[in-house]
């Protein structure tokens, strides 16, 4: 999916940017639009906590994602209440350091401040800016929180169980060759049935075909896998969930799913933490990799 050029000329459209950079609108959050000249590079959310939870890691997440991206400026935005945002929104102007920030806001829902000068409030509405109506035309899907944001990956009812050993003694019976097959036509479909994402959940169980589908995810493949997945991921029983998240997890990060991914990747800590695409996500993440370097 080719990301649509957005374009933004006002404090009032850097408010909304977040919300569509992201996926859903953040709160309680701090943000981080990193750019080169004018452009944005990336955007990353913490906790207005983030300083007392993990300062150092955090730090050096940004500053490795920055170096990656080659920013040469920052634009940072608390939303959340104004004490407490503005705080946050100065420990990370120490982290990136004063001449880097071109502009420091602070946000309350309703009305936001510069911390970078000394005008009065101002009050502003995303669904009126110039972005979030650029977002709308390009069909951009803005959820309304984290956890709505999430859900795709994290929603899961499974069928009853003589249906699943159905599915089960299907997939058993499939030489290699024909494993492959229907892995290909289940994954490439434009949408499957319930029947059929099962199908795939159990196909995934095998380290073969979870290794085929791994090598085939691209930044411009992400999209397609990843609503087939994602189907997946709403049958799957227990016991095969730890490969379609480990999949979803890489799918979610190529396809520009920030939360999507952290989701995956602490549902996997839990579900296999010793799953090799776990320690491989984590070490990308910490050190800011860019989803254009998979491709690579």
């Amino acid at each position: 999916m080719q990301t649509p050029l957005i374009r933004g000329n006002s404090r009032a459209d850097l408010l909304a940017l977040p919300a569509i950079m992201l996926g859903f609108h953040p709160q309680q959050s701090c943000v981080v639009l990193a750019l080169e000249g004018p452009t944005v590079r990336f955007c990353m959310r913490v906790d207005l906590d983030w300083f007392a939870a993990d300062f150092d890691g955090i730090a050096d997440q940004l500053l490795n994602a920055a170096d990656q991206a080659g920013a040469d400026g920052f634009v940072l935005i608390g939303f959340g209440d104004p004490d407490v945002a503005s705080i946050t929104v100065a420990e990370l102007v120490e982290v990136l350091g004063p001449e880097q920030v071109i502009e420091a806001l602070v946000a309350d829902g309703g009305r936001y401040w510069s911390m970078l000068s000394p005008d009065e409030a101002v009050g502003y509405r995303f669904d009126t800016s110039t972005v979030a109506a650029q977002a709308v035309y390009h069909g951009v899907n803005v959820c309304q929180d984290r956890d709505s944001a999430v859900a795709p990956v994290t929603l899961s009812s499974p069928p009853a169980g003589h249906v699943i050993q159905a599915a089960e003694r299907h997939v058993a019976q499939l030489d290699a060759d024909a494993g492959m097959d229907l892995l290909e036509s289940l994954a490439e479909a434009d949408k499957i049935r319930p029947q059929d994402a099962l199908l795939l959940a159990v196909l995934l169980d095998d380290e073969a075909r979870f290794g085929e589908l791994l090598n085939r995810l691209r930044t411009w493949t992400a999209e397609r896998y990843w609503a087939r997945l994602v189907e997946a991921r709403a049958v799957c029983p227990a016991r095969f969930e730890a490969n379609v998240l480990a999949l979803l997890a890489v799918a979610s990060w190529l396809s520009g799913r920030g939360a999507a991914q952290t989701s995956c990747l602490e549902q996997l800590s839990v579900r296999a933490p010793s799953h090799p695409v776990l320690s491989m996500l984590s070490r990308l993440h910490r050190d800011g990799v860019p989803p254009r370097l998979w491709d690579e």
